[in-house]
C-alpha cells in the first residue's frame, strides 16, 4: 500500500452516515469507481469484483472461454492467473517470457495448437509486456487476449492504458497494488457482450437488477444470460476507498517512473544492463530491473545492494509467482472433486498438456539472472540519490 488516510475515513464516513451501504444504487460508489476507472482506460465498461483473480475469472467467462480451450499464461506470473482459467473450465499452457521478464510473443506462438482459444499476456510488476508482437499473433492466429493487469494498475504501454489493448483486461486493488482497498478487482472491456456475460458470473442476480430486462432493444437475450453465475460482487466500502485513491493514481506513477528512470541511467552508466522496457515513458515505473551473465552474480549483486540498503529481489525467489511454484497446476489437480476437475473432464482430452518443472527452462535462466529495484512515490530526492550512491558502489564492487 502507497497511501491511505484521512480522506478515506472521510469518505468512509459519509458513507455509514448515509445508510446506502448496498452495491445497488443510483450513483452509489460502486457505481462512481466503474464509470471513472473505464473512463481512465479509455474502455466502455468496468465491473468491480472482490479480486484480481475473480476478476480474471469473469473476464474469460464473459470472453466465452471454457471446456475444450488451451489459454497461455507466461511462465512468471501469480499462480492465480493460471487457477482463473482452469476455474474457467479451460487449460493454461504455460510459455516463456524473455529479457523483459513479459510474454515473449516469439515463444507464445511457439506454443499454439489447434485448441489455443485465448492468451492472457501479464504486465508483471508493472512491466508492459510487448503488447504490440502478442496482438499481431492473436490477430494472426484468432486469439482472445485478456491483459492480466493485476500488477500494473494505471500503467501504459505507448499511450494506451494496459487492460485496454486487448478484449478485456482485469485489475487487482488488494493491499499490495498501486492502489488499494485491501482487497478488490475489476474486469474491463469495450465488448457490451463480454461485460453481460461476465457480469452474471460476477453477480449471479446480475442479469435481475436491470429496470427492464426484457426490453426489446436489450442487446443481449434473457436465455443466455439466465446460466448459474457467482457472487463476486463489490461493497460500497470498497467503492468509496477506490474513488479517492483514484485521484492520486496518476501523480503517483509519475514519481515512480521518474525514480526508476534515473536508477536505470545510473546502472547503465556503471556498466549493468537494465531489462528490457517495452514503454518507459507509460508503465507504471515500480521496479527499475538489470540483468546479469550469471545466477551467481546476480545473488552478490542482490546480497551487496541490499547490504548497502537498498531493498531489491531476485523474481526467481518469488515463490509462487514462478510456475515451479504451481503445486495444484503440476499436480493436475484442477477442481475440489473429480467431476468438475478440468484436467479430468471428456471435453478436454484433446487438449492436455504435460507440465514439467524445466519446460519453461530459458524463463527460469532469466528469473534467476534478474534483479529488481522497488521504486516508491513517497521517496524523495535524498532517498534516490541514496540509492543511486548505493547501486553504483554495488556496480562497481560486480564489476
Amino acid at each position: 500500500m502507497y497511501r491511505m488516510g484521512e480522506a478515506e475515513i472521510r469518505r468512509i464516513r459519509r458513507l455509514i452516515e448515509s445508510g446506502n451501504i448496498f452495491r445497488y444504487g443510483s450513483g452509489g460508489e460502486c457505481d462512481r469507481f466503474e464509470a471513472g476507472w473505464a473512463s481512465h482506460l479509455g474502455v466502455k465498461h468496468a465491473r468491480m469484483t472482490r479480486s484480481g483473480t475473480s476478476a480474471l475469472y469473469t473476464a474469460l467467462v464473459g470472453l466465452g472461454v471454457g471446456p475444450g480451450d488451451q489459454v497461455v499464461v507466461p511462465a512468471y506470473t501469480y499462480m492465480a492467473t493460471a487457477l482463473a482459467v482452469l476455474s474457467a473450465g479451460a487449460i493454461p499452457v504455460v510459455a516463456d517470457v524473455d529479457d523483459s521478464l513479459t510474454l515473449s510473443a516469439e515463444d507464445l506462438e511457439r506454443r499454439l495448437t489447434r485448441h489455443t482459444r485465448a492468451v492472457i499476456p501479464v504486465h508483471m510488476v508493472g512491466l508492459p509486456c510487448d503488447m504490440d508482437g502478442i496482438m499481431k499473433v492473436a490477430r494472426r492466429h484468432d486469439l482472445l487476449v485478456l491483459e492480466d493487469a493485476c500488477q500494473a494498475v494505471g500503467g501504459g504501454y505507448r499511450g494506451r492504458a494496459l487492460g485496454s489493448i486487448g478484449h478485456a483486461g482485469a485489475f487487482s486493488f488488494n493491499f499490495f497494488k498501486n492502489i488499494t482497498c485491501g482487497e478488490g478487482g475489476a474486469f474491463v472491456t469495450s465488448s457490451k457482450a463480454v461485460y453481460d456475460r461476465g457480469s452474471v458470473a460476477v453477480d449471479c442476480c446480475s442479469f435481475y437488477w436491470d429496470a427492464d430486462p426484457e426490453a426489446t432493444d436489450a442487446p443481449r437475450s434473457a436465455e443466455d444470460l439466465q446460466f448459474a453465475g457467482h457472487n463476486f460482487r463489490a461493497s460500497e466500502f470498497e467503492g468509496a476507498i477506490l474513488n479517492v485513491q483514484l485521484g492520486r493514481l496518476d501523480g503517483m506513477l509519475a514519481r515512480m517512473r521518474d525514480q526508476k528512470k534515473a536508477l536505470t541511467e545510473a546502472g547503465e552508466a556503471t556498466g549493468l544492463t537494465s531489462i528490457r522496457n517495452h514503454s518507459p515513458d507509460f508503465e507504471c515505473g515500480t521496479h527499475a530491473g538489470f540483468l546479469f551473465e550469471t545466477e551467481e552474480r546476480a545473488r552478490t549483486f542482490s546480497a551487496d545492494l541490499a547490504g548497502r540498503g537498498v531493498g531489491n529481489f531476485r523474481p526467481l525467489d518469488t515463490g509462487r509467482h514462478v510456475y515451479t511454484r504451481w503445486e495444484p497446476i503440476l499436480r493436475q489437480q484442477g477442481s475440489h472433486h473429480p467431476a468438475l476437475d478440468p484436467f479430468k473432464i471428456a471435453a478436454n482430452r484433446k487438449c492436455r498438456v504435460r507440465y514439467t518443472h524445466d519446460m519453461c527452462a530459458s524463463s527460469l535462466d532469466i528469473l534467476g539472472r534478474a534483479v529488481l529495484v522497488p521504486c516508491h512515490p513517497d521517496h524523495r530526492k535524498p532517498r534516490i540519490r541514496s540509492m543511486i550512491k548505493g547501486l553504483e558502489a554495488a556496480a562497481e564492487a560486480e564489476a
